[in-house]
């Protein structure tokens, strides 16, 4: 008898293309989208978004999913609606995160809260045996520290295993990732072999129900509140070097789009919600030595871990090595600019295996 295995189906490449090589492996393949989004869903896309042809649309490509499940794959599929559970546990808490000057990361809470977690209930429920998705990571035993968990995948540049980093390790062991072998141009490749209409598909690479360059419309309704007078720009001796409508929305870190001018390059270093000020720094001002976390996640919080540990702060950036020093408070071995509060931290072995996760605080350094 075949194993079964349901599949998480976004409309895009990945997926599609996880689905058929478990196809080809010969498990008996479920299709399954997460329905998070609709088109009354409050604040996010812009309504030029919503009038793009289905097929350009940056997230929930229902009509693309029935299409690739009914022609190409040939496999079952269902809709689960998590629409309000993704409004109350991702959208509204990242309103929240910003309202409280931390900058938070949507993608981490969606894959653990809602989207890998309805599809091993879902698959739990009809009896399936495992759930796949199309995430760039490797499943992966770490004979060091005799743990199974997820690892970088091979492709570095398309690397998911962070984004990945807060679902639970004993959730971890039911999902496969046939991609974490592969690289994205032997993906399309593949795909392309097998007649899926790949130009057709639309790769997104943000939270999918913003783009980067609307963070600030996004939460207008909390501007909207919090923005009776103007905020105030300082610099990190507290001299005023200017104003703006709103400090809502900013982040640790960003240079453009501040709306002020100085003849100094100079870094967002903090957010002072309560006091409507934005402190803006050099670029060795915005740098971290130390850290500290909450919410602390997985096997490295748990039992003792051999080897070094390394840490991201970012999905894009190398892992840099760290050293615990007790209490969830870490110790860069060299300064770095990502210490952002309200983002993970992802901590890996020297396999570039995860060992766990947690969300930044602020520190000493950075308060």
């Amino acid at each position: 008898m075949k194993s079964r295995v349901l599949v998480g189906l976004s409309g895009g490449i990945d997926s599609t293309v996880a689905a058929l090589l478990l196809k080809e492996a010969g498990f008996d393949v479920y299709g399954a989208i997460v329905e998070i989004w609709s088109e009354n869903s409050s604040g996010g896309r812009s309504g030029e978004e919503r009038e793009k042809p289905w097929f350009e649309r940056a997230c929930c490509h229902l009509p693309m999913v029935k299409f690739l499940c009914e022609e190409y794959l040939h496999i079952p599929y269902v809709q689960i609606d998590q629409k309000q559970n993704f409004q109350e546990k991702i959208v509204d808490v990242f309103r929240e995160g910003y309202h409280n000057g931390v900058t938070p990361n949507p993608c981490t809470d969606c894959n653990a809260e809602i989207k890998i977690k309805t599809l091993i209930d879902w698959a739990e429920q009809q009896k399936i045996s495992y759930v796949a998705t199309g995430h760039y990571a490797r499943n992966h035993y770490s004979i060091q520290n005799r743990l199974w968990g997820i690892a970088q995948a091979l492709d570095r540049k398309k690397d998911q295993s962070y984004f990945l980093s807060r679902v639970p390790e004993h959730v971890l062991r039911k999902v496969l990732f046939p991609l974490g072998h592969w690289t994205k141009d032997k993906v399309r490749e593949f795909a392309r072999s097998k007649k899926i209409p790949v130009e057709e598909m639309v790769e997104n690479m943000e939270a999918c129900f913003l783009s980067a360059k609307n963070v600030t419309s996004f939460l207008k309704r909390e501007e909207e509140v919090h923005s009776s007078g103007n905020w105030k720009v300082t610099d990190m001796k507290g001299e005023k070097i200017g104003e703006i409508p709103t400090g809502i929305g900013l982040t640790k870190g960003q240079r453009k789009g501040i709306g002020v001018a100085n003849a100094e390059r100079m870094y967002v270093k903090k957010v002072d919600v309560r006091n409507k000020v934005v402190i803006m720094g050099s670029k060795k001002d915005i740098l971290d030595r130390h850290f500290r976390i909450r919410d602390p996640l997985g096997p490295l919080f748990q039992k003792k871990i051999k080897g070094n540990l390394y840490v991201k702060f970012r999905s894009v950036m190398e892992a840099v090595p760290c050293i615990e020093k007790g209490n969830l408070r870490f110790e860069l071995l060299n300064e770095n600019d990502g210490v952002t509060p309200g983002q993970i931290a992802a901590f890996y072995d020297d396999e570039q295996m995860v060992l766990g996760s947690g969300i930044l605080e602020p520190g000493e350094e950075m308060s």
